[in-house]
């Protein structure tokens, strides 16, 4: 299949006259009329508006892929689960950290794009919204829906999850240099409280020297100590273990904070 030669209007039309055909055999013709993608299937045509998706293709031109799909699935009417719009699914709202690895396999998968922002050692930091029993992320596409920006939706879900975590038990063992503190409650947001500085330095605020933050997985956060650099080789090498072990493991990287900000952590 071509790909566009670059991310402008022309170019994207072109491709799409090309292309649609090529993924969806019952398509017998397409053509391009005031701004719509005309997909003929049998003895039925459907007009689409080509806007947002040129819109999203101009943000994502790497999507490409992903835009047809979600194209395709409108031309047949497949509309999915009614929008109920922004206000109504704000609350609902919350972050989850994932390996950046993740857009990649989304593209190839042919889903819509999502929307996210880079974090850390590899990461990014997602939005979501539990549908039903699974997780669904928001897409370029909702926020285009609902006008609202990125910033918008990043904010409401650290809210979310600042509410959700102020009385979440952790637990503490250890004195000094050797205490060490676990958050494990396993609602697929241990690791994400990371965004949460504040509720990270509560929970260890009689701990010596400079936290250490390993999150190997995404139901595991660990604080120590960097006062004892070998107990930090130790942990260090534990998380690595761990994130290869998990099924939805993050980072074997290590992280402290420094101005009430989240840093990845390069030793002492």
């Amino acid at each position: 299949m071509m790909n566009p030669t670059d991310n402008n209007y022309d170019a994207f039309v072109a491709h799409l006259m090309v292309s649609l055909p090529e993924l969806d055999d019952q398509i017998r013709d397409v053509q391009f009329a005031d701004g719509h993608i005309i997909i003929t299937r049998g003895d039925e045509s459907v007009a689409v508006d080509i806007e947002p998706f040129e819109r999203a293709y101009r943000r994502r031109p790497d999507a490409v892929d992903a835009v047809l799909s979600t194209l395709l699935r409108v031309s047949r009417g497949e509309k999915g689960i009614a929008d109920p719009g922004y206000q109504a699914i704000a609350s609902q709202i919350i972050p989850q950290l994932k390996p950046i690895a993740l857009l990649a396999d989304l593209i190839e998968r042919g889903a819509e794009p999502i929307i996210y922002r880079v974090f850390l050692a590899d990461l990014i930091i997602t939005y979501a919204i539990h549908d039903g029993k699974r997780l669904s992320y928001l897409t370029e596409t909702q926020l285009e829906r609902w006008n609202v920006s990125e910033h918008t939706v990043h904010a409401q879900a650290i809210t979310n999850l600042h509410e959700r975590s102020q009385h979440v038990p952790y637990h503490k063992a250890g004195n000094g240099s050797q205490q060490v503190v676990v958050f494990n409650v396993n609602d697929g947001l241990d690791a994400t409280r990371i965004l949460l500085p504040d509720i990270i330095q509560a929970a260890s605020n009689d701990i010596p020297g400079d936290v250490v933050i390993g999150i190997p997985n995404r139901d595991f956060l660990v604080i120590i100590s960097d006062d004892d650099p070998d107990r930090v080789a130790a942990v260090a090498l534990q998380i690595t273990r761990d994130m290869r072990q998990h099924t939805h493991g993050l980072s074997n990287r290590l992280f402290t904070i420094s101005h009430n900000e989240v840093r990845e952590y390069n030793g002492a």
